[in-house]
């Protein structure tokens, strides 16, 4: 059995799709090389996410920038910028594999072999995949703090203006008075 066979049998979910050591869920925009979560900007990973809806197809960089930047104006380097950073991500200088290879003047190709899943979903190892920009989950309550939550929602209901200084001391001192 080759890597490819043993990570195929990984992949859990439809959306999810394996090349080398690695494993993106499209849905959860989570990337994972061996099931440790791998750090990337959300344009980076929609640069990676085009190119492997197309793989082994030169994906335009017009396409790139309609989808990555939808109605705005952006400079050719910020493309650049952004596939070095997937680049580095994928390790790709370090390992010499090569997974995304720009296609000089056209646009950019993934060229690595890939498999989709079709099992049914589950959750990835990534803690941090629930949220669509990798943060933590947000906190169901507050802990603490009642007086200044209480002091603060009465003042916000109030028809003036209210400039709040995020200074701990300065709370201490607004609502002890």
């Amino acid at each position: 059995m080759n890597i490819m066979d043993a990570l195929s049998k990984e992949c859990v979910s439809q959306d999810v799709i394996c090349f080398g050591p690695f494993r993106l869920s499209i849905s959860e925009r989570a990337l994972e090389k061996q099931g440790v979560p791998v750090r990337l900007g959300s344009r980076a990973l929609d640069i990676l996410i085009t190119l492997l809806e197309r793989p082994a197809e030169v994906v335009t960089k017009k396409e790139l920038f309609a989808r990555v930047w939808p109605d705005l104006v952006v400079d050719e380097g910020n493309l650049r910028y952004h596939v070095s950073a997937l680049n580095k991500a994928l390790g790709q200088r370090r390992s010499g594999t090569r997974y995304v290879t720009n296609v000089s003047g056209r646009g950019y190709c993934f060229v690595a072999p890939i498999s989709r899943a079709a099992s049914p979903p589950v959750l990835l190892s990534n803690s941090l995949g629930h949220s669509p920009i990798g943060l933590p989950p947000s906190p169901t309550g507050m802990v603490g703090h009642d007086e200044i939550v209480h002091f603060f929602s009465e003042e916000l209901t109030a028809p003036r203006f209210l400039t709040i200084v995020l200074l701990s001391a300065l709370l201490r001192t607004v609502v002890s008075s």
